[in-house]
């Protein structure tokens, strides 16, 4: 069931426009709409509030521990992505990590470039440790571009001494805007979703500055200090070196890391847990993590 279930879904990705064919507007309409067969469980509570200008939710399920937050930071390859398109997985986070889970909109390229996106990163966690740090364990899950956010604003909270939540979970991260890995072109038969064409050309809408600065491709910091991390990626995916390559410099750092390469599975594999067992695992497992440390 599985294999077909997977089979299905790999077939539905290949098919599926780029922004390259339909231009961004359409890219990102198209991703909203898609979040329709993505309902999330009704016993999720959504509460809409803002940080100043940055549109916010929490997600809170039925039962769960009131001292226990994440932040969740979605994808989208910093030109598309919402609360909306990922309300569904950051729920089934929550639920599986008895938490409430904060998922926001920050402001996407190539309106808004680099550092935008970053600065309203910021600004979220900045309103969460001044409003929480002291009564609650907080957290931070980020997928894909969102996981590459979060890693930047580690490494700033690092450089700064600012408080670090107690663990954080990167799923499919793109933490190497230069697309420069050898599983770019070992895995481009493979990955029904993503290539080092459409990356490059994503990379140069979010930025035009130097795609090897450590705040755009924060695989380039220094992690020293960081407190525990889990990673997981797709075995198929152009992305996966990212994961092993940050894997290698937060053990190297002397961090707490965690690494999953999930066989046979491609990005952000998690969005598609309604149909896809190995989502629902996966997700059961970034609940155990968060479980374990807060």
């Amino acid at each position: 069931m599985t294999s077909h279930i997977l089979s299905a879904i790999f077939r539905h990705l290949k098919s599926r426009p780029t922004f390259e064919s339909v231009g961004i507007e359409s890219y990102r309409k198209l991703l909203e709409k898609s979040a329709i067969a993505f309902k999330p469980n009704k016993s999720i509570k959504a509460e809409p509030f803002r940080i100043k200008a940055i549109e916010a939710q929490w997600l809170l399920p039925l039962h769960h521990n009131k001292k226990r937050i994440i932040i969740y930071i979605h994808g989208g390859g910093y030109i598309a992505g919402s609360i909306n398109s990922h309300r569904d997985l950051a729920s089934r986070i929550a639920i599986a990590s008895d938490a409430k889970v904060l998922i926001f909109n920050y402001r996407l390229a190539p309106e808004h470039p680099f550092p935008d996106g970053l600065t309203d990163v910021r600004e979220v966690y900045q309103w969460v440790t001044d409003n929480f740090q002291d009564s609650h364990k907080i957290n931070l899950v980020a997928d894909s571009a969102g996981a590459g956010l979060a890693l930047a604003l580690l490494s700033g909270l690092l450089t700064d001494g600012g408080p670090l939540p107690v663990c954080s979970v990167l799923i499919s991260p793109w933490i190497d805007l230069e697309c420069k890995n050898n599983s770019h072109v070992e895995n481009r038969e493979k990955d029904p979703m993503l290539s080092q064409h459409i990356l490059k050309k994503t990379a140069r809408l979010y930025t035009d500055k130097d795609l090897s600065d450590p705040l755009i491709s924060p695989v380039n910091n220094n992690f020293t200090g960081i407190s525990p991390v889990l990673i997981q990626a797709g075995e198929n995916e152009v992305l996966v070196d990212d994961s092993k390559i940050l894997s290698k410099k937060l053990i190297d750092a002397g961090a707490t890391v965690q690494l999953e390469i999930w066989k046979g599975m491609f990005h952000v594999w998690h969005y598609f847990a309604r149909y896809l067992s190995e989502g629902r695992q996966a997700i059961e497992q970034i609940g155990n993590f968060i479980k374990k440390y807060s």
